[in-house]
């Protein structure tokens, strides 16, 4: 008995690669990055801001001093006394391209240690001071 081969053809396959899955995950990543980066809290010192109507300064300042409610003072979350916060100062402002501090006081911080350190950014040769408040 024989049998009878059949012959092989080679049919050509076509492929194609459907990019709708690949795009649905490509927007969901950017969706979640885009969400969990609003989240993400600011690190450093817990202070409750004093409220006030003002606009609003810009976000990223390079030098912030911050005054807890216990009147310590840390300077880009680095804890520094009275005495040490104009040297401090001075190297910061030497690296900054502006010459602008922001001031972050808790709302119980003794009037005088703020005038203090104000007076202390200002004889260091701080053009502008800002002071962070919380809005209304």
């Amino acid at each position: 008995m024989r049998y009878k081969r059949k012959s092989v053809t080679h049919e050509k396959l076509i492929v194609t690669l459907n990019m709708t899955p690949l795009i649905d995950c490509v927007l969901q990543l950017l969706i979640f990055f885009m969400l969990a980066g609003s989240f993400v809290l600011q690190t450093g010192v817990r202070v409750e801001l004093p409220k006030a109507r003002v606009p609003k300064l810009q976000d990223k300042q390079d030098i912030v001093i911050t005054i807890t409610r216990t009147n310590e003072i840390f300077l880009n979350e680095e804890r520094l006394s009275s005495e040490q916060l104009p040297v401090m100062l001075l190297e910061k402002l030497a690296q900054s391209k502006d010459k602008m501090v922001l001031i972050k006081p808790d709302k119980r911080v003794e009037t005088g240690k703020l005038v203090e350190v104000m007076s202390i950014a200002k004889s260091v040769g701080v053009e502008s001071l800002g002071i962070a408040t919380e809005p209304q």
